[in-house]
């Protein structure tokens, strides 16, 4: 197996560190199959970054406000191609709920980018900064709640009794994590219950995110990988490609669109 890019491994530190809280040295070498030495210096850059602190032995997050805030760096180029082939899967005219997060801000982005198509859009998120983004771009709806500062988005029962007041034609989602047997997850139960809640109300769900998250799991379900119409990635890793397909879902390759 190709050990992952530098880039690729940074962000896979803190998808880790974003699931436990705190990870031994030892436990970050063998879940990316580089060595030690590689590990301490992509721990060095992180923590530089600060995104980390750096323990005996291990890591753990820095601020969580300053991570998803930096977090919008890594791997820019390749989450800008997946909001742009998210963008080719939509229809003028449909009611869009957009998640939060750093990859569904590159959505939002994209869309400002696109104002024959964005314009035609109804769109609905929980997301602040897609809010942000999005304000006087289209006709916007914001769910409102309490603020979930690590993503920036807002949660708990009033944004889940509002969410259940609408339709949505295509819900374009994000996780932390994609497992062949526990499905799409989330690091915190908060935001898997309002994932699910909207996947519950969207009539097509699609799925963005890059092949990093692949074959780990985080600590809630939200859906499993055939409750998604189309998983769209950067690349699929061939088993991750046959588990999708025999859940009835399809993989859009963002090179592949973006021809």
């Amino acid at each position: 197996m190709t050990a992952p890019l530098a880039e690729e491994r940074l962000t896979r530190i803190l998808d880790l560190l974003a699931r436990q809280g705190t990870v031994r040295t030892t436990a970050i070498t063998a879940h990316l199959g580089v060595s030690g030495a590689t590990v301490r210096r992509d721990l060095d850059v992180l923590a530089g970054r600060g995104l980390i602190r750096k323990l005996h032995g291990g890591a753990a997050l820095a601020s969580q406000d300053q991570q998803y805030r930096d977090r919008q760096q890594l791997e820019r180029g390749g989450k800008e191609r997946l909001a742009q082939a998210a963008l080719t899967l939509l229809t003028p005219g449909q009611t869009v709920y957009l998640d939060a997060g750093t990859t569904a801000l590159h959505v939002a982005q994209a869309l400002r980018r696109t104002p024959a198509l964005t314009r035609t859009l109804r769109v609905v998120t929980h997301g602040i900064d897609v809010a942000y983004e999005l304000n006087g771009e289209c006709p916007l709806y914001v769910v409102g709640g309490e603020v979930y500062g690590s993503t920036y988005s807002l949660t708990g029962p009033d944004a889940l009794a509002t969410v259940d007041r609408y339709s949505y034609d295509t819900f374009l989602v994000g996780c932390t994590s994609i497992d062949p047997e526990r499905g799409l997850t989330n690091s915190n139960l908060v935001e898997a219950q309002q994932k699910a809640a909207i996947l519950r109300r969207a009539r097509r769900s699609l799925l963005i995110a890059d092949h990093s998250k692949w074959g780990h799991a985080g600590f809630a379900t939200f859906a499993g990988l055939g409750d998604v119409a189309a998983w769209v990635t950067d690349r699929a890793p061939a088993d991750a490609l046959r588990a999708f397909q025999s859940a009835g879902a399809q993989v859009v390759e963002a090179d592949a669109v973006l021809k």
